[in-house]
């Protein structure tokens, strides 16, 4: 006849333990109040174990003990509720009930790639002053774009190349300006 599937720790090999016994007789009990014997007769198998209860069942609830583990109980909870609402005629089998329970799991927050790796504070730290750096060298030429600011060297070529800069953007021709600046500042120019 049937035999009882009894799940232990060393035969499962896994260092989660099964969702406490207390809170999947709860599970039972909701899910026989919803769905009354038509849960229960699912795995009941008339055989009567040492302490009085149906083997079935108690094998049944070491199973979804052991399925339902990776929950808390504000998780389990939430999926008994949604129960009615996506199961209304037939209870659901233990990987339906899995499924509404990662459903209502909370989500895991977003954790950045540098701790994925194990990056030092210091590393973390030098990368992110360097990115710093290229944003604001990055923002200063988007400026300097749009304002029309260019770089000069200092002296009087540099002060050519201001009014020429001027000139043009004034809308004026910056190579005749420049060429009556070369004129007017060169050596013969003075005498």
């Amino acid at each position: 006849m049937f035999k009882p599937v009894a799940l232990t720790a060393d035969e499962i090999r896994t260092p989660t333990p099964p969702l406490p016994e207390q809170a999947v007789n709860n599970v039972f009990k909701v899910f026989h109040g919803f769905y009354g014997n038509l849960f229960l007769s699912k795995f009941s198998t008339g055989e009567v174990d040492a302490q009085g209860g149906d083997a079935g069942i108690v094998s049944a609830r070491q199973i979804w003990g052991h399925g339902l583990r990776n929950f808390d109980a504000g998780t389990v909870k939430a999926a008994l509720a949604q129960c009615m609402a996506q199961h209304p005629e037939f209870p659901p089998s233990l990987p339906q009930f899995v499924a509404l329970c990662r459903a209502n799991a909370p989500r895991e927050a977003y954790k950045p790639a540098q701790q994925a790796i194990g990056m030092s504070q210091e590393l973390r730290s030098k990368y992110a002053r360097q990115a710093r750096e290229i944003n604001a060298r990055q923002a200063q030429r988007a400026i300097d774009k749009r304002t029309g600011f260019i770089e000069i060297e200092p002296g009087l070529q540099g002060l050519k190349r201001a009014i020429a800069n001027a000139v043009a953007t004034a809308g004026g021709d910056e190579v005749a300006e420049l060429r009556r600046l070369d004129a007017m500042f060169s050596p013969g120019a003075a005498a």
